[in-house]
């Protein structure tokens, strides 16, 4: 009874901790967003009053903005990427490995049928210990399946990501700020 209740205090503090870390996640993405909302301290309706004239440096504020957020979201990108790349190559591990167990299990196959065909042991747990052994070969091919599927998306996942980052990083590198261009006009509130 004490190891079952174990077991259950167990899993719920592996399910907290799992829930734990999205929501941190999601937290740290409100947070960011909050305190980019924060920080834009001036007054849109005082800055619409502004006279075009006095509005020489704000093109190039813009500008730098723009660019700021754009390589942003170009690291987010590569993040995404770099994190596609390690479940990749998890993966990876996860197929080799199988395939060292299955070697493994060919070995014992070998050895347990040698020991049958020399009449060593118990004739009953000889074929017993045969059978599992080939049940838990076939377990383990059909186990490599979920990972090949795994290994696919992985790396339709990363070549996606790739040429989205090569696309952006193109579009990055393109800008350039435009000093003529006149900053945007206020937007005027009509009078009511």
């Amino acid at each position: 009874m004490k190891r079952k209740r174990l077991a259950a205090i167990l899993v719920f503090a592996g399910l907290f901790f799992i829930i734990g870390c999205a929501t941190t996640q999601e937290l740290t993405t409100s947070v960011r967003s909050k305190v980019s909302s924060i920080t834009s301290t001036v007054d849109p309706a005082l800055v619409n009053q502004i006279p075009a004239d006095k509005r020489e440096g704000f093109a190039k504020a813009e500008y730098d903005l723009n660019a700021a957020m754009e390589k942003v979201k170009l690291a987010e990108l590569k993040n995404e990427l770099a994190g596609a790349q390690k479940k990749y190559v998890s993966y990876a591990v996860d197929m080799a490995d199988s395939f060292r167990k299955d070697a493994e299990l060919d070995y014992d196959l070998v050895k347990i049928e040698a020991i049958i065909e020399t009449g060593l042991g118990k004739k009953d747990d000889n074929v017993k210990t045969k059978a599992n052994l080939q049940q838990k070969k076939l377990n383990q091919q059909s186990n490599r399946i979920g990972i090949k599927a795994d290994i696919d998306n992985s790396k339709r996942k990363i070549d996606d990501l790739t040429a989205q980052i090569a696309k952006m990083e193109e579009s990055v590198n393109a800008m350039k700020f435009d000093a003529g261009k006149a900053a945007p006009e206020p937007k005027k509130e009509e009078n009511k």
